[in-house]
């Protein structure tokens, strides 16, 4: 499996700084499956339930969230994940 770097920001990882967390991931569902893993504290930040909660970018390419768990990647990708914003 590919080695890869996911980036947690500081709005989801708060009170901590912001996080890299690398991992090895044949796809981006399985990168933000090991990232609930390694550090348990982002799970509810990341996932409610089956259901994802934030935006995904791959090497800065924005995800749609129908892709994320089927997205293939490479050694070397970075995987950012972007909090939900709202407003008017």
């Amino acid at each position: 499996m590919p080695a890869v770097v996911v980036h947690v920001p500081a709005v989801l990882s708060s009170p901590e700084p912001a996080r890299d967390i690398a991992c090895e991931a044949a796809t981006v569902g399985e990168a933000l499956l090991a990232v609930a893993a390694r550090a348990p504290q982002y799970e509810q930040r990341i996932f409610y339930g089956d259901r994802l909660l934030v935006t995904v970018a791959v090497n800065g390419r924005h995800l749609p969230h129908a892709d994320v768990e089927r997205t293939l990647l490479a050694a070397g990708d970075r995987v950012d994940l972007l909090p939900p914003v709202a407003g008017g």
